[in-house]
């Protein structure tokens, strides 16, 4: 706990039990111009234009930071646009978003990522940050750090690309560099004549996700380097992920509640709304996930929220049905189940907040000074059934459906600013901000 001097008059102050660095804390955070000034005892606490006392079954949460999502628009505005998709991240308690490159059109160059920009700072609703593909051309790398990404994604179908000389001279500029391990000579091309869903996780072996991060982990030459392998569904590939990070190298993963929380037999109860890769797995894999997970092995929580429209999800062809579903809106509720229900440590909490916004490097997901003045007061007396037709996301379906999950977000703050309170939206269109890494040129120029 720190800050300002204690008597300064400040724009806002929420007080009450808060979660805050593994524990639960009874304090005053001060926000003034947006950022968060001071935590401290209520007691010494300052004076404020705006005072909000929380109690009863309440807590107060940093607001969240989900580093992995898709929100459509430009070309695919019939699955998700940036309204929608921060709408649902509004209701989920979710502040942050990092949005995937694989857009229409494919997001690995300036022009396309400042049209990305604009579009996205005029419908969302929460602040956001992008992505680049595996740049359009390898001198492109410099302008796309400096334009402020938050790192370049690299999907198996770049494997076959320079990946050294991407690695390279990503390194010399401190850039991310994000991969979705699955070994494409293991899941590509098996898929003739076949038209059930459920073979799903047969067709895309977990072998397939933990030689490909062996794989990847051999081209990485300088320790230097940051990398991140998202959507880890293999307990064995965490194990590699952990093999090389203890030689020095900067490596971290992220899982999604769906490969703690759901197994294959999901893809027989609900079809091609299940389907999503890397696949669900098998019952003993989520036992393995939910022990790294428990045990701290797991860097970051994201939601890999994936829109379609329900007719393609219900299509009879295996091959036509899209992987992905939503999750923005439920991942907060399904964590508080695991904490609650199930005994799991709160430290989880901070693999939806603080350590995302530590590995992409953005101001957000910690309830500290200098930090944005991003809550939520999450309300932990609720209990309520998953129901996909009540979604935010114009994607109304889920595996999760008829889940029971514990809590919803009461009012969420962005910036020192209520932008939901008890359901109603208080902010508009646009409210959003492009917020880039610590570093970038774009950040330095805004800063």
């Amino acid at each position: 706990m720190g800050g300002r001097y204690p008597f300064q008059r400040v724009d806002l102050t929420v007080e009450g039990k808060c979660y805050l660095n593994g524990e639960i804390l009874e304090v005053t955070i001060a926000i003034d111009d947006g950022k968060i000034v001071s935590v401290c005892k209520p007691t010494r606490a300052p004076s404020s234009e705006e005072r909000v006392v929380v109690k009863g079954k309440k807590v107060i949460l940093p607001g969240m930071v989900d580093m992995h999502v898709h929100m459509r628009d430009l070309g695919e505005t019939d699955k998700e646009d940036w309204l929608t998709g921060t709408l649902s991240a509004l209701y989920g308690g979710v502040t942050f978003v990092g949005d995937m490159p694989n857009n229409k059109p494919y997001m690995n160059e300036i022009r396309k990522l400042a049209l990305k920009k604009k579009v996205a700072g005029s419908k969302a609703l929460v602040d956001f940050g992008f992505y680049s593909g595996f740049p359009a051309k390898l001198e492109y790398v410099s302008e796309l750090i400096e334009f402020g990404i938050l790192g370049f994604k690299i999907y198996p179908h770049d494997y076959s690309k320079d990946l050294q000389a991407l690695i390279k001279r990503s390194e010399k500029q401190n850039a991310l560099i994000v991969f979705h391990a699955e070994d494409p000579g293991m899941v590509e091309g098996h898929y003739e004549g076949i038209k059930n869903v459920t073979v799903h996780h047969i067709l895309r072996p977990e072998e397939a996700e933990v030689t490909a991060v062996r794989n990847l982990l051999g081209l990485i030459a300088y320790e230097g380097i940051r990398i991140h392998f998202t959507h880890i569904s293999s307990p064995n590939a965490v194990k590699e992920i952990i093999g090389y990070r203890a030689k020095g190298f900067k490596i971290t993963c992220d899982t999604c509640p769906h490969y703690v929380l759901l197994d294959s037999s999901f893809t027989s109860k609900f079809g091609g709304i299940a389907k999503v890769n890397p696949p669900l797995r098998s019952e003993e894999s989520v036992k393995g996930m939910r022990g790294h997970l428990r045990g701290g092995l797991i860097d970051a929580i994201s939601t890999d929220h994936a829109p379609h429209k329900l007719s393609e999800k219900l299509d009879s062809d295996y091959e036509r049905i899209p992987a992905g579903f939503p999750g923005l809106e439920i991942c907060l509720p399904l964590l508080m189940k695991l904490i609650l229900d199930e005994g799991f440590p709160l430290e989880i909490l901070s693999l939806y907040s603080a350590n995302p916004a530590a590995i992409l490097r953005v101001p957000k997901g910690r309830i500290s000074p200098g930090f944005d003045g991003d809550l939520v007061i999450y309300d932990y007396s609720i209990r309520w059934r998953v129901r996909g037709e009540e979604f935010h996301s114009k994607a109304k379906y889920t595996p999760f459906e008829g889940m029971e999950v514990v809590g919803k977000p009461y009012m969420v703050i962005i910036r020192g600013v209520v932008a939901l309170e008890d359901g109603d939206v208080k902010v508009e269109k646009g409210f959003g901000r492009y917020v880039s890494p610590y570093g970038s040129r774009v950040s330095r120029l805004e800063a």
